[in-house]
């Protein structure tokens, strides 16, 4: 059965990303991240194959389990963009305060990560999973056969992300590009595990929403990164340290600055004949 082989496949990939998290490795908590998105996106995929609401509650826990490894890996990506868009042109000393200021947080937040991922609620999370994985409760639509089944589903994925897209113009709220980018991420998780069944086709359907998403990924970091900075800059204007605050303000500038190419680029690769 499909069903139970995805999850079980998500199951031993969000397990041996907490190894990871126990281990110390490199982008542990991000993969964590990324596990946990990938079940949600697989239990939404199949959900009108679900039967009662065991579902609901297994994607809110993943979800909360996601949401506890945010943190750390925004405060990550910020502080990545933040040395590679500073310039000579930016004062030095301020750059380093930034950037210290960020690392701190950012190892706050990773033990604060690191703590939940390792905690008996992960381990509830995983056993559950297990169990799921080997006897899910499904309806009388999982008894049709997978080539006939997952072509709908997929298709359903593909309408709202299209949906949405069309609706995107440069001028479009921050919100509203992050929202596709969401669901491009679903799309490409949804092709990739219908692949297996649908073959070449989702193949090339995961392909083109995953350049989606590396655009809109893009996007978002420079929003994010434009946010925080932005918040810095009134805690420095606070401590009466009007410097600071212009240093912050000018990378502020210069990552809402960068969305607009992004903007460019993904509606003229999205509208391309």
């Amino acid at each position: 059965m499909l069903v139970g082989a995805a999850l079980a496949k998500g199951a031993r990939r969000l397990e041996k990303s907490v190894g990871m998290v126990e281990n110390a490795e490199d982008d542990a908590i991000h993969q964590v991240r990324v596990s946990c998105r990938r079940l949600r996106s697989d239990l939404k995929l199949f959900r009108k194959l679900l039967a009662g609401d065991w579902a609901t509650e297994l994607r809110s826990d993943l979800a909360a389990l996601a949401q506890a490894c945010g943190e750390a890996r925004d405060l990550e990506v910020i502080a990545a963009l933040v040395r590679e868009t500073a310039t000579s042109e930016d004062n030095p000393e301020h750059v380093d305060t930034i950037l210290t200021t960020l690392t701190l947080g950012l190892e706050r937040a990773a033990a604060r990560s690191a703590e939940v991922v390792l905690g008996e609620s992960t381990k509830d999370l995983l056993t559950t999973i297990d169990a799921v994985a080997a006897a899910p409760d499904l309806n009388a639509k999982a008894e049709k056969p997978s080539s006939e089944v997952l072509p709908q589903l997929l298709s359903s994925a593909t309408e709202k992300f299209t949906q949405a897209a069309d609706k995107l113009k440069p001028w479009t709220s921050d919100d509203d590009w992050h929202e596709v980018r969401l669901l491009a991420k679903r799309v490409r998780y949804a092709a990739d595990t219908s692949a297996a069944v649908l073959g070449d086709e989702a193949r090339t359907t995961a392909a083109h929403a995953a350049t989606y998403q590396e655009l809109l990924g893009q996007h978002q970091d420079h929003c994010a990164a434009a946010d925080a900075l932005t918040a810095m800059a009134v805690d420095a204007a606070a401590q009466d340290d009007p410097e600071l605050s212009f240093t912050l303000g000018r990378l502020t500038e210069r990552h809402r600055a960068a969305r607009k190419p992004l903007r460019e680029q993904f509606l003229s690769l999205y509208h391309r004949p």
